[in-house]
């Protein structure tokens, strides 16, 4: 899910001569958010805006040369929620299962938990079929797949998030439109 949030915090600007406050204070927002996940915003996809709401306070610090500003900011942000419907692209197949494209992140479909039947892994391909249907899932496909699992980062690495597409109404779009 998709959520635009507000943020008010003291950042440190360093000194540039050549840019005004409001760029700065942008510039150092994104520099530092974007791409970063949050336990309590999500995964920051962008600072949108920034609005400086107080004086700049120099902290006696010696060798900091950056002023600090309270800065109330906007950001776009993805947070994954558990037993979210999503629809994504197959970006990538291989042998443990797929690869599905979330917009920011990618989602991982065990072989597993791709159909409600074995399925066979075709190299030649990039693509799985269901030994049983011969449907067949691969890169470039549209499918629709459900969250069952999120891991999120401890210090290094992304949000990791594992679905499922063997419940009714997943799997790819064409399956789901021969369903009805």
């Amino acid at each position: 899910m998709y959520r635009l949030v507000t943020v008010t915090e003291w950042v440190g600007l360093p000194p540039r001569a050549e840019e005004d406050l409001h760029t700065a204070a942008l510039n150092e927002l994104r520099y530092r958010l974007e791409g970063l996940y949050d336990e309590d915003i999500g995964l920051i996809i962008a600072v949108l805006d920034a609005e400086i709401v107080s004086d700049g306070y120099i902290p006696p610090l010696p060798g900091d040369p950056r002023i600090y500003y309270q800065i109330r900011y906007t950001v776009l942000s993805f947070v994954p929620v558990m037993f979210e419907v999503i629809r994504g692209e197959v970006r990538d197949a291989r042998p443990p299962g797929l690869f599905v494209s979330l917009g920011p992140i990618d989602g991982f479909v065990h072989k597993s938990q791709i159909m409600d039947e074995p399925v066979e892994y075709l190299p030649e391909r990039r693509a799985f079929r269901g030994k049983q249907s011969g449907r067949i899932v691969e890169v470039g496909d549209v499918v629709r797949a459900r969250i069952v699992q999120i891991s999120k980062p401890r210090r290094t690495g992304g949000v990791r998030v594992a679905l499922t597409m063997r419940q009714p109404y997943l799997g790819k779009e064409e399956w789901i439109a021969q369903a009805r």
